[in-house]
């Protein structure tokens, strides 16, 4: 899951389909090639 850096929202997507290896987080409108990702395997793990 990929999460913006600045608002802590999942809301991101690729900027202008991809072509400049950006992301635009769609709450906060941040643009920048930094994201965080974060892994839901080990997020499902932790809770059983």
């Amino acid at each position: 899951m990929k999460i913006c850096p600045i608002c802590k929202s999942n809301k991101v997507m690729l900027y202008m389909g991809g072509h400049f290896g950006k992301y635009e987080c769609k709450k906060c409108n941040y643009v920048g090639n930094l994201i965080l990702e974060k892994d839901e395997e080990k997020k499902n793990k932790k809770r059983k």
